[in-house]
């Protein structure tokens, strides 16, 4: 059975505010790990981006609502998608986003636990990035 880890960040701005960042794809190359300048959307939908820890990897996200759900899929082309969840709830006055990482069926336990760090460093920037713009 595949590990998996939920990363949280508190944000303080309000939680429409962060829905309304988080579902615009075009935003993801602010705070995710993919070089901006290689970021672009392909004609089936997906996007790609060349990835600051290497190679080039095609991004699906789940279909835009007003929900809070912003499930998506890393994956490298030719590869079979692996879904993660990924929320953005309420909290007070501010939002909580939480990001579920699964590992995927060739990483290893080292590549898991690297990816994690990762992951929330991609994290820690969003938060960033929307307390800067709208906090």
């Amino acid at each position: 059975m595949p590990l998996s880890h939920t990363i949280t960040v508190q944000i303080a701005v309000p939680v429409a505010t962060v829905r309304r960042f988080m579902s615009d794809p075009r935003n993801y190359a602010e705070w995710a790990a993919v070089v901006p300048d290689t970021y672009k959307q392909l004609d089936n939908g997906d996007w790609a981006a060349e990835v600051k820890f290497g190679g080039i990897r095609h991004i699906r996200f789940s279909p835009r609502h007003d929900e809070g759900i912003f499930d998506h899929a890393v994956f490298r082309p030719g590869e079979e998608p692996l879904w993660m969840p990924m929320r953005a709830e309420a909290c007070g006055n501010g939002t909580e986003v939480s990001f579920t990482f699964i590992q995927r069926p060739d990483m290893s336990e080292e590549a898991f636990t690297a990816t994690i760090g990762s992951i929330t460093t991609d994290l820690t920037l969003l938060r960033t990035v929307l307390e800067t713009r709208y906090g």
